[in-house]
């Protein structure tokens, strides 16, 4: 099983001050066999971005651990 995390450059996003900002989106992560399958879970289990506009959705397979909670 592979894990992938899935984002977008669509959208805008703004620090804890509101200042706006352009990045990428994370969107979430799912588990598959390939993309094709981490994607299709990744939408059922992320159900609720159906209701945004997102047309352009990256996957990139996550190798190895990662470190959270990072601060600037």
């Amino acid at each position: 099983m592979k894990s992938f995390i899935f984002f977008t450059t669509e959208g805008f996003t703004s620090d804890p001050n509101d200042k706006a900002i352009n990045n990428t989106q994370i969107l979430g992560s799912a588990d598959g066999v390939d993309v094709t399958e981490a994607f299709k879970n990744f939408k059922q289990t992320h159900s609720y971005l159906q209701e945004y506009a997102f047309t352009s959705v990256v996957a990139q397979e996550c190798v190895g651990s990662c470190m959270r909670s990072l601060e600037l």
